[in-house]
């Protein structure tokens, strides 16, 4: 089965930072998608009911609480729209788990923050989290891309749509904007 891996270039301090920071602009901004979901023209709507299905998961992050374990989907989406908010959008690679020849940097920004999560002192989200079927997410560090492209340096894709080709354009944004690279996939 296919995963869409969507990634954004912005810091993991800056996601954690929205955490309990009742930023009521930016919730506001990210909420209102929700009443745009019917007007297709618009840039910012919500086309898929993203905002509408983690309403509650939103408000909880910017008010620091209460988690509830059993919403942990929903958290993840709800991250996802945060950073579609606060970044530039890096695009979308269909990819599967199990590939063989599947980057491991792909991977990477898909699971690595699986057993962790930017709430801190929730006791057994982050279990809940690592435990959610249908979505997951990972973080590479602005230090992490310069390492990881100094492998990826001399790479030439053997197609338009190789996976190596989005690893490398992403790596080398990050590195431009001095930003690290955080990953959403889901089915």
């Amino acid at each position: 089965m296919s995963q869409i891996l969507h990634v954004y270039f912005l810091d993991l301090a800056e996601l954690q930072a929205v955490t309990g920071s009742k930023d009521e602009q930016l919730q506001d901004r990210i909420l209102g998608r929700g009443h745009d979901c019917f007007s297709r023209n618009s840039p910012s709507a919500d086309r898929d009911g993203h905002v509408v299905r983690n309403r509650e998961a939103l408000r909880a992050i910017f008010a620091g609480g209460p988690f509830e374990s059993q919403l942990a989907e929903h958290y993840i989406d709800a991250l996802e729209l945060i950073c579609d908010e606060l970044s530039s959008d890096g695009g979308a690679v269909e990819f599967r788990f199990g590939d063989r020849y599947l980057p491991t940097a792909i991977e990477d920004l898909a699971t690595s923050m699986m057993g962790e999560d930017p709430f801190p002192g929730i006791v057994g989200l982050a279990s809940s989290i690592n435990v959610a079927e249908r979505n997951g997410w990972g973080y590479m560090s602005t230090e992490d891309c310069a390492a990881e492209l100094e492998e990826w340096e001399d790479y030439v894709p053997e197609e338009p749509d190789d996976l190596g080709s989005f690893v490398v354009d992403w790596l080398r944004e990050a590195i431009a904007a001095d930003k690290g690279i955080i990953g959403f996939w889901g089915g």
